[in-house]
């Protein structure tokens, strides 16, 4: 299991050479495109929307580009949300763990976390899920993507930086399920193949869900 302090330590690291290599990689995901596109539709109007595990912050600037601009980037690395900063100074961005989430319950009218469970075991999942869902209103919807299959990879090298991490694959049925236990009903779930040359060679999963 990664501790936070592992992931912490990873994202701290690599975050300059993360952020050069990640700020334009929705040009190439026509699919993400489309999707954060009708989220930003569906919620621009609903109250403050949270992107957890932000890093660079390439998706909440999209989000904010195409209307929802009462967001806040959260991410769990200083350096990410430094970077985050310096790439969108018209952004809010802050510091802020996935586990235990530092805002109080039903503040939030939206929430997107794309990766940012990848790091999580299934316990840590159900956790991430139940604060996301204390922090939501009722109604309120939550998009996020993660790497679809049953695998652990392990990496002990990012961007040429010594890191300790596991990057965690989820069989959507099985996310599915925590999100019922934690309070969620399913809007959509769906899957799609890899980009080639654009992103890891994983298959990818996509569940747009909303708060019970």
């Amino acid at each position: 299991m990664n501790s936070q302090e592992k992931i912490l330590a990873c994202y701290n690291q690599v975050a300059g050479d993360y952020a050069a290599d990640r700020w334009d990689e929705l040009s190439g995901k026509h699919f993400d495109r489309m999707l954060l596109k009708e989220f930003a539709a569906v919620n621009k109007d609903r109250g403050l929307c949270a992107d957890f595990g932000c890093g660079p912050g390439q998706t909440t600037r999209f989000l904010y580009d195409h209307g929802l601009t009462d967001i806040v980037g959260i991410d769990l690395s200083p350096e990410m949300v430094s970077a985050a900063r310096g790439l969108s100074p018209g952004i809010k961005f802050e510091t802020g763990n996935l586990l235990a989430i530092a805002y109080p319950s039903a503040a939030l009218g939206s929430a997107v976390a794309f990766y940012a469970i990848v790091h999580f075991s299934p316990e840590q999942v159900r956790q991430c899920f139940a604060e996301i869902n204390r922090v939501l209103k009722t109604g309120a919807h939550f998009l996020f993507s993660f790497h679809a299959g049953d695998e652990v990879v392990h990496f002990d090298k990012a961007h040429d930086k010594d890191v300790d991490v596991d990057l965690f694959f989820f069989q959507t049925d099985d996310i599915a399920a925590l999100l019922d236990e934690t309070g969620f009903f399913i809007i959509d779930a769906i899957e799609r193949r890899p980009y080639e040359n654009v992103e890891y060679p994983s298959r990818r999963g996509y569940i747009w869900a909303g708060k019970k």
